[in-house]
């Protein structure tokens, strides 16, 4: 067996499996392209070798797919959500990593893990298990920035896109507290990265 096998095949069930998000929420493939994007200019920056940058955007693609649980009426719901929806929004992160963990493929691997820590915040005031530091792994680190970035970017159900100088601020607001510091700078100092706004 060739020694790219497990990285070849671990590409061929991501693709799949990112097929079964978007047959979940058909408006979902612009915002995965974007947040790809950003992540690979992320790791590019930080200097992640070639093998890095591949995980982490096979892998990336899959870290809402924990919201294939969960009914099309909470996720694209006008407004904010109630507490009691926020709750069950919160556990697409678990079932993420349910469906993904346990693969003996890299890019797998790494998508459990983005899948799990995207919303762990730096200050440990996120969620699923309330991480902070780096005992959040790298690649979810870097998701949460690129993640926000395209959230805040783009109109969603609740809400309409921002301004670009106001996402800057918000990310800002949010270094050392959401975001890994040192990842937020490497990303924010040289925008404007070319942002194509959409749906999704």
């Amino acid at each position: 067996m060739s020694p790219l096998a497990p990285v070849e095949n671990g590409q061929e069930m991501a693709a799949r499996l990112r097929l079964a998000c978007e047959t979940h929420d058909v408006s979902i493939g612009a915002h995965l392209d974007r947040v790809t994007g950003y992540a690979d200019e992320i790791a590019r920056r930080m200097g992640l070798s070639s093998e890095d940058r591949l995980f982490i955007t096979q892998a990336i693609c899959l870290h809402d797919i924990g919201k294939i649980g969960l009914p099309l009426t909470l996720l694209h719901k006008p407004g904010r959500l109630t507490p009691a929806e926020a709750e069950i929004a919160k556990t697409h992160t678990v079932m993420g990593h349910r469906i993904l963990a346990g693969s003996p493929w890299p890019i797998l691997q790494c998508a459990a893990q983005i899948a799990l820590e995207h919303h762990e915040n730096w200050d440990g005031s996120g969620y699923p298990y309330h991480k902070s530091g780096l005992k959040i792994g790298r690649d979810a680190r870097i998701a949460a920035v690129a993640d926000v970035y395209d959230a805040l970017s783009s109109p969603r159900a609740y809400k309409p896109a921002w301004e670009p100088d106001q996402v800057v601020a918000e990310m800002q607001r949010l270094r050392g507290v959401k975001f890994d510091p040192e990842i937020l700078d490497v990303f924010l100092a040289r925008l404007p990265v070319p942002v194509v706004a959409g749906e999704g």
